[in-house]
């Protein structure tokens, strides 16, 4: 009992403290109705497919540099499981069309190859 209590005590006061914590940034920038780009989509992509795509394992194919219509449809592919993938198909069934559109154009301004000095981190 004491254990529950102690929990739902901290889920409070972390809550508040986000809250603070959101209330002291910058409102003025924050748009509900703007749409995230595609780099805010893409970040989920780097765990596997590394920094801005630029991939260091030959398991995972490189994003950047990809042809944009060859990534939406293969990530249209794998949402619709066409294309079978334990962990593609779940990531993938979270973006719209939309999401995989920006995402696309993301990847594919990028160069191939990464910048000479390697990409931040």
């Amino acid at each position: 009992m004491m254990k529950k209590s102690l929990l739902k005590l901290s889920v409070m006061v972390l809550g508040a403290a986000a809250g603070s914590v959101w209330a002291a940034g910058s409102q003025a920038d924050y748009d509900p109705l703007k749409e995230p780009s595609g780099a805010a989509f893409a970040h989920i992509c780097a765990a596997c497919h590394g920094t801005y795509g630029y991939a260091r394992d030959s398991a995972f194919p490189p994003l950047a540099g990809m042809d944009a219509q060859v990534f939406a449809s293969e990530m249209k592919k794998f949402r619709s499981k066409e294309r079978p993938s334990s962990i593609m198909s779940h990531i993938a069934d979270g973006y719209s069309d939309a999401e995989i559109e920006r995402m696309a154009q993301f990847f594919a301004a990028l160069p191939k190859t990464a910048p000479q000095g390697g990409t931040k981190k």
